[in-house]
C-alpha cells in the first residue's frame, strides 16, 4: 500500500498504525522531535526500569530501489531479546527519523499499551551525537514482491545475528511520567500505569474492550461467592449470553526487574502462574457444577448461570516466551484440563486482543473463534499456538 497516497498528514498515518499493528516504532515531528512505541505494557515496564534499548537503522536495495528498515531491540531478557522489526515508506516519517538522528538532541518518547493507550511519556537520548543517513530514490510501493523479499532478508539477517552494515544506536530512556487513563464505560474503569498493580491493571485492560461487545449486566468484573463468611473470587472476568459462558483469567508473569533474573528463574514463575491460574478455572467450573452462588461485585446481585453450557476457559497471561523446556509442563497442563469439559485458551494478551478486532463487536463471532483457536491448542498440545488472521 502507498500510505503516501493514503494518508494526507503525519498524525493520520501514525494514528492508523497505533490501531492496526501489535506493536511498532514511529517518527514524528511536528516542531516536537518524538518516537513513538507500540509495546505490550509489561516490556515498557522493563524499559522503565532500565532494561537496555536499542535501534538498529539500516537499508536495502533490491532492483535500483532503496528500502529503510528499524530494529528495535528490548533487551527484557539479556540472552532473547524482544525484536521489533520495521520498514517505513511514508517519506514524511523517513523525513522526521532523518531530522531526529541528525539533530541528536534529547527527545521524547511516548510508550503505548496493547490496546494503544499511552501509558508513559519518557525523555530520551542517543548514544551517537548525529547519525548521518542518506536514503534516495525510496521505493513508496508497500505490498509488492520487493518489500517482501526486504522484510524476509531483514528477518534472516536478524535471526542470524548479521547486523554489521546496521548503524546501533543505543536509547537511554529516562524522566518517566506515568499517564492515567480514563474509559466510558458502565464501570467508569480507570487505570494508572505506574501507581496501579500489574494483576489489576491487566484485568481492567481485558475488561474494557469485552465490555464493549456483551450487554449491560451480561459481563462481570472480579466476581465473586461466599464461603465460610467471607467473600471469594469467584474468577476475574466472568460473561455470558445466550449460547456461551466465558471465565477469564488474567496472570502477569513479570516482575520486578525481571530482565535481571535467569531464563530458568523466568520461566519456573511463568509455570506457577499458568498451573495457579488453571486451579483457579477448575475451582470456578466446581463453584457451578455444586450450584454455589455467584455474586456481581459492583451489585451484589446474583448471577444467573446456566450451567448446561460448554464454558470458554481462558487464561490470558502478559507474556508467554517459548524459550526453555515446556514439554512435561504441556504434558501435565492438557491432563489436568482434560478433566473439564470445557474449551481452553491459554493466550497472550495481544493474541487475545487480534481476536477480540477480528470479531468486530460479534459475541457470537468472538465466542466462535475462541472455539477455532482451541480446537488448534487441543491439537498441538502447546501453548504456543499463535492465532492468524487469513482472508480468502
Amino acid at each position: 500500500m502507498d500510505f503516501n497516497n493514503k494518508y494526507e498528514t503525519l498524525d493520520d498515518f501514525i494514528s492508523s498504525r497505533l490501531n492496526d499493528e501489535e506493536v511498532g516504532i514511529w517518527f514524528y515531528d511536528n516542531g516536537l522531535e518524538k518516537f513513538i512505541i507500540k509495546l505490550p505494557n509489561h516490556i515498557i515496564r522493563a524499559i522503565n526500569q532500565g532494561c537496555k534499548l536499542e535501534m538498529l537503522v539500516g537499508q536495502y536495495f533490491v532492483s535500483e530501489k532503496t528500502y529503510p528498515v528499524i530494529g528495535l531491540f528490548i533487551y527484557d531478557h539479556i540472552d532473547n531479546p524482544l525484536i521489533v522489526t520495521q520498514s517505513s515508506n511514508f517519506l514524511l516519517e523517513i523525513d522526521a527519523l532523518k531530522l531526529i538522528l541528525k539533530s541528536g538532541n534529547s527527545i521524547l518518547v511516548d510508550f503505548y499499551d496493547e490496546l494503544g493507550v499511552p501509558v508513559l511519556s519518557s525523555n530520551a537520548t542517543l548514544s551517537e551525537n548525529t547519525v548521518e543517513i542518506q536514503w534516495q530514490n525510496i521505493d513508496t510501493e508497500y505490498n509488492n514482491d520487493n518489500w517482501k523479499k526486504v522484510l524476509d532478508q531483514m528477518k534472516l539477517d536478524f535471526d542470524a545475528k548479521n547486523y554489521q552494515d546496521f548503524q546501533r544506536i543505543e536509547i537511554n530512556v529516562s524522566n518517566g511520567v506515568a499517564i492515567q487513563s480514563a474509559f466510558i464505560t458502565d464501570q467508569n474503569i480507570t487505570t494508572h500505569y505506574l501507581e496501579e498493580k500489574e494483576g489489576d491493571q491487566l484485568e481492567k485492560k481485558v475488561f474494557v474492550p469485552l465490555e464493549s461487545i456483551f450487554k449491560i449486566n451480561t459481563i462481570f468484573l472480579n466476581p465473586y461467592f461466599n464461603s465460610s463468611g467471607r467473600k471469594k473470587e469467584f474468577t476475574d472476568i466472568f460473561a455470558h449470553y445466550e449460547l456461551g459462558t466465558f471465565y477469564i483469567e488474567s496472570k502477569v508473569l513479570s516482575s520486578q526487574k525481571a530482565f535481571d533474573k535467569s531464563i530458568s528463574k523466568q520461566q519456573d514463575n511463568i509455570k506457577k502462574q499458568i498451573l495457579k491460574a488453571v486451579n483457579q478455572l477448575a475451582g470456578a467450573l466446581r463453584s457451578v457444577s455444586n450450584e454455589i452462588s455467584v455474586f456481581d461485585s459492583k451489585s451484589n446481585l446474583k448471577i444467573e448461570i446456566n450451567k448446561g453450557l460448554v464454558p470458554q476457559c481462558i487464561i490470558l497471561v502478559s507474556e508467554l516466551p517459548s524459550f526453555g523446556e515446556w514439554e512435561d509442563f504441556n504434558i501435565s497442563i492438557f491432563e489436568l484440563i482434560s478433566q473439564y469439559n470445557c474449551y481452553h485458551n491459554i493466550m497472550e494478551l495481544s493474541d487475545f486482543m487480534k481476536i477480540i478486532k477480528l470479531a468486530r463487536g460479534s459475541i457470537e463471532k468472538l465466542d466462535y473463534y475462541l472455539m477455532k483457536r482451541a480446537e488448534g491448542f487441543e491439537t498441538t498440545k502447546t501453548f504456543f499456538y499463535k492465532t492468524e488472521v487469513v482472508f480468502n
